[in-house]
């Protein structure tokens, strides 16, 4: 697939800098850092889960809950 992307100049004399320093030329650059860059992008457009999502995947034993709760209302003591 033969595709266009217009660069800014700074973006330009980026992709020129970065095949010099790998030794390829501007295509391969600029497949290289698409590639890269996908998943990043992909993952930002990716909506949050929601609070708890993976609470049955990753069960917590009763007594854990217990001792929990038990911490909480335990008088707390600070020392200075």
């Amino acid at each position: 697939m033969k595709t266009s992307v217009e660069l800014d100049d700074e973006l330009a004399a980026e992709v020129e800098r970065t095949g010099f320093l790998i030794h390829e030329q501007t295509d391969t650059v600029l497949r290289l850092a698409i590639r890269a860059g996908l998943p990043l992008v992909a993952s930002s457009a990716e909506a949050q889960r929601p609070e708890g999502y993976f609470a049955d995947d990753y069960p917590l034993p009763a007594d854990w809950l217990e001792l929990e709760a038990a911490m909480a209302k335990a008088p707390q003591r600070l020392d200075s």
